[in-house]
This record gives structure tokens, sequence and C-alpha cells, in this order.
């Protein structure tokens, strides 16, 4: 397969379970089922949503951030922890002119924002809170320094720093871009899992040990599974569920899974968007999904343009 390919369905198919799991987002398992059935397509948020007003294929902060730090790559070669927090400072101004900009943006990562804005260094804005924030725009990181697993882990850590400072987060915005990096490498699943779970136990061991538990869950229902791992923003649940989606199913039916398991959907299927999308390329996204996908042509051009960066790195 040709990597750009799997660049392509990296940042494409994070960005679909964004806003396949958008409209659920916070519901829980049955509520979701009673609402929309189940959520197959990109569908609009419902009225009385902190998303109401998004259409459908909108995707979420979620997205906004990754491509931000792709972005971020991108312009400057490579990683710098201060041109990346200064694109979150813009970003975070840009609130009180239009609300709707900072919707659903988590506390953690608003509060950080917000620090920054205020004065306070990156060093020390990060919020010690053990959400999510920082794991699912960790994706770039992966795809960008893959063939070293090494810089992979520590870029993902250091890009955590500005808005999560919490253990938890750090190591799993690691796992998420070591698991990028691996599948871009075309390992086998349990490979990418066992050797994410080992890098992200060095910062955190109980979500390492979370991430080997996937194992012992792969028998049960999935919805079953999914409920004893739970869907809360916290990193321990949101990156665990998204690699037990990405270990569980097939790419389309995993973001379903994703999208209608209760809890921070569109997380949990963005994350495992990007995980499917790097080891299986674009090819497998349903066209009903992409006619609908927000800013396409966009991400497209992004990871492109971080396609041909990786490869200026002597990567290819």
């Amino acid at each position: 397969m040709d990597p750009r390919d799997r660049f392509l369905g990296c940042l494409l198919g994070g960005a679909a379970g964004d806003a396949l799991g958008m409209p659920a987002e916070g519901y829980t398992a049955l509520e979701i089922q009673s609402l929309f059935g189940r959520i197959e397509d990109m569908l609009p948020a419902p009225e009385g949503h902190f998303h109401a007003g998004f259409r459908a294929g909108q995707f979420t902060d979620d997205t906004e951030e990754t491509l931000m730090l792709a972005e971020s790559l991108i312009e400057h070669s490579g990683f710098s922890a201060d041109e990346f927090s200064r694109k979150l400072i813009r970003w975070g101004s840009a609130w009180d002119s239009d609300e709707r900009l900072s919707s659903g943006v988590g506390f953690a990562t608003r509060s950080a924002v917000e620090r920054m804005i205020a004065g306070i260094p990156w060093q020390e804005s990060g919020m010690d809170i053990p959400t999510c924030g920082s794991a699912i725009r960790s994706a770039p990181i992966g795809l960008l320094y893959h063939a070293d697993l090494g810089l992979v882990r520590g870029y993902a850590d250091l890009q955590s720093l500005p808005t999560h400072s919490a253990l938890p987060s750090r190591a799993g915005a690691v796992a998420v871009a070591v698991g990028v990096a691996l599948g871009l490498m075309n390992l086998p699943r349990d490979m990418i899992l066992e050797e994410a779970a080992r890098r992200a136990g060095r910062l955190d061991p109980d979500l390492g040990q979370r991430l080997l538990w996937i194992r012992d869950l792969l028998a049960l229902p999935p919805r079953e599974a999914l409920g004893r791992i739970g869907g809360s923003p916290l990193a321990r649940e949101t990156v665990v569920s998204a690699f037990y989606c990405f270990m569980r199913f097939e790419p389309e039916e995993g973001l379903i899974a994703a999208a209608n398991g209760g809890g921070d959907t569109d997380s949990i299927a963005s994350i495992a968007g990007n995980l499917f999308g790097a080891s299986y390329g674009a090819g497998w996204m349903p066209e009903r999904w992409l006619a609908r996908l927000d800013q396409r042509e966009e991400i497209e051009r992004i990871a492109r343009d971080l396609f041909h960066l990786s490869r200026s790195f002597g990567l290819h």
C-alpha cells in the first residue's frame, strides 16, 4: 500500500470518526439507541445537545486540534512546543468572538488555553486532570516520526504538556501516536497494542495494563466489553475504548461501535479512526461518510503535506 494512503486514511479516519460520534457525545449507549436507533451515517446534533447546530459531517474540537498540530508540524518542519502553543493561543483567542468555536472543548483544554492567553508559559499551563484531550490530537506525531519510536514517544508526550500534564493524559497521547506509527509500518494489530501499552506504561503503568486488558475482553459481547472499559473523557477509558474497537472490529464497524458505545463517543471514534486509517489506508471508508465530511479537501491537503515532510526526513 502506498504510504501516502495511510497518512490520508489516518487523518480522514479520525475526522470521520469524530463527525460520526459527534451527535451522540455525552449520551449513554441506551440513550443513543433510544434517540437514534443505531448510528451508521453522519447525522446532525439533536436539539438541546451541546453541539446543537452542528451539521451532519461536521467534526468537533478533537479534529480541530489534530489539524492544528499537523499544520504546526508542517509549517515549522517538525514539532515545536513554542509554535504549537502559539497556535492554541490563537485558537482560544477566537472563542470570544465566536463561542461556537469552543463548543465541546474539554474543561482541561479550555482552562489550559485560557491560562496561556493570560500569560502563563506552556511549561506551566497544563492541567493535572487525567482526561484524553492531548491523546485525541497526537496522531500527526505518529505519522511524521513513525520510523523512530523514541521520537514518537518523546514528542507525543511533549505536545501534551501545554494542556494536559497528568501522567494518564500524557500516556494516552503516547499510546495513540505509537499505535499510529506502528500501523503505518503495517504491523499486526496485536503487536501494535502490545507496543503502545509498553511505551505508554512507562509513564502510567495503569494505562499500560488497561490496554493489555483488552485482550481479555475480546471474547465478550462488545456492549459488555465497552461497558466494562467505560466511555468517560478520562484517558484510561477513552483511549482504551478506542483501542478495543481497533482490536475487536474491522474498520467501518469499529467506528460505528465507537459512535454507539456511549460516553465520549466522538473522541473514541476519532482515535479509532486514526488507528484504522494508519493501518488500512483510506479505502475502507464509505463514500456516504466522505461525501458529507466537513473540510475533506483541506484534510487531504494536510495529509499530503505531512507525508511530503516525512519523506524529506528520509523516512521512506
